[in-house]
């Protein structure tokens, strides 16, 4: 709902209709104050300022100018989801601008601020992740000042664990048929990450007592390439190991 108001706000702004507004003093005075006050570290109130100006400005380009600043101060005053609706309203409507790719990329770095644990709901890690992979195919410039490889790595990474929590939900009430689903996402999307292994054996496990050796092999082997050094490279080919002497002897009785 903010984000709706204040794109509303910045449209009309946008188009003179703050020409019209009653004022005391110019948007100029009120981005000072608001300027002097970031500086002295007081971002809540230098928001309230950038407000007053935001009201008043008069151009699309100084609108831009304050609301970009006004995100800022909510970002580091750490109220992300203020911040978020704001760099949100701004790569709507400045789309193309340059000062979009910082929008941009704070805008990933104020949800990545606000991840949930991974037993909850992922959408911020999402969203997050979206904006942050936007920055590094389009804006490579930023890539290193702001983490943001490490920073995919590690929403991946919860991603990924949030489908292994529920694939071992499925385990402890014995649904073997979504359980395996789970470990097949993780390793077709998410094979780059720290539970790509687990799913790999875990996969196995299950595909031996579907007696599907063959898909078995391929995950076994795939993970072998991906990842060699990986400790469940060894525990999944043990278990193949085993279901081949099972079988063996089965066939020799």
């Amino acid at each position: 709902m903010k984000k709706v108001l204040i794109m509303a706000l910045i449209v009309l702004l946008s188009y003179g209709c703050a020409k019209e507004i009653e004022v005391d003093k110019p948007a100029e005075y009120y981005k000072e104050l608001g300027d002097n006050l970031a500086n002295e570290g007081k971002y809540n109130d230098a928001a309230a300022r950038y407000e007053q100006a935001l009201v008043r400005a008069e151009t699309p380009a100084y609108v831009a100018e304050i609301q970009l600043a006004l995100a800022d101060s909510y970002f580091l005053a750490g109220k992300y989801e203020d911040a978020i609706a704001v760099y949100e309203v701004y790569i709507d409507v400045y789309k193309g601008w340059e000062n979009a790719k910082l929008a941009t990329v704070r805008l990933g770095l104020a949800y990545f601020n606000i991840v949930r644990y991974a037993s909850q709901d992922q959408t911020n890690t999402e969203r997050s992740l979206f904006y942050l992979q936007e920055v590094k195919e389009k804006y490579p410039d930023l890539v290193e000042e702001y983490d943001v490889d490490l920073r995919i790595e590690l929403l991946r990474d919860r991603l990924a664990k949030k489908e292994m929590i529920i694939a071992k939900y499925y385990a402890r009430i014995l649904k073997s048929g979504p359980e395996l689903l789970r470990y097949k996402y993780i390793i077709n999307h998410y094979s780059d990450t720290s539970y790509y292994g687990e799913a790999v054996y875990r996969a196995v496990k299950l595909l031996l007592k579907q007696d599907n050796l063959s898909e078995a092999v391929l995950y076994a082997d795939n993970l072998a390439v991906i990842k060699k050094d990986d400790k469940y490279v060894a525990k999944s080919n043990k278990l193949i190991e085993k279901y081949k002497e099972k079988q063996e002897k089965l066939k020799n009785k």
